[in-house]
């Protein structure tokens, strides 16, 4: 795989997380209860119990127990009227999740998304753990071999057991916490 090809945008929302990471998340939570941004082909990695495709609007659905999220980055897909050209669709999922997770419907979550802690959608997520991974996280793609985005990625974890998700996904890549009060 060439540069250019791990470089060039896309507007698909079609990036399958890597067994790798999703075995490494299985490890921290035990199980997974529910993947609300997700379809068949991406379940038979992730196997969710429950799971959400874009037809399902997992935006729309309930919400609960232990939940893995990838998050869709591009507006394709998504109902018209809910997001503005200028608002990220990332932020809407990281939202809900942050929502369900202090509202007691999610008991424990790990969040995959852009690493890109200058975004104002980035911000609430310092409250949590994040592990950086280094270098580019080759998806999955249905009908292409595996891409990276051109950014970097991040997981970050909600949930009581925090010693267990430093213990794996330090082999991942550098888990860090906010040690700054929040302003």
């Amino acid at each position: 795989m060439t540069t250019a090809s791990l470089e060039k945008p896309t507007k698909s929302n079609e990036w399958y997380t890597p067994s790798l990471y999703i075995e490494a998340a299985r490890k921290v939570l035990g199980c997974i209860d529910l993947d609300p941004a997700s379809c068949a082909l991406a379940n038979e990695t992730v196997k969710a119990t429950r799971y959400f495709t874009k037809m399902d609007d997992g935006l729309a659905q309930a919400w609960s127990g232990k939940t893995w999220l990838n998050p869709p980055y591009s507006l394709e897909g998504t109902p018209r009227g809910m997001v503005s050209p200028r608002e990220s669709i990332v932020k809407l999922w990281i939202q809900r999740l942050i929502a369900e997770y202090k509202g007691g419907h999610v008991s424990e979550a790990i969040l995959l998304t852009k690493a890109d802690p200058k975004q104002r959608w980035f911000q609430p997520l310092w409250e949590f753990l994040i592990c950086f991974v280094p270098g580019k996280i080759l998806f999955n793609r249905p009908d292409a071999p595996p891409e990276g985005h051109m950014f970097g990625s991040c997981l970050i974890y909600l949930g009581p057991n925090e010693e267990r998700f430093i213990e794996v996904f330090s082999e991942l890549g550098n888990v860090v916490r906010r040690v700054t009060p929040q302003s």
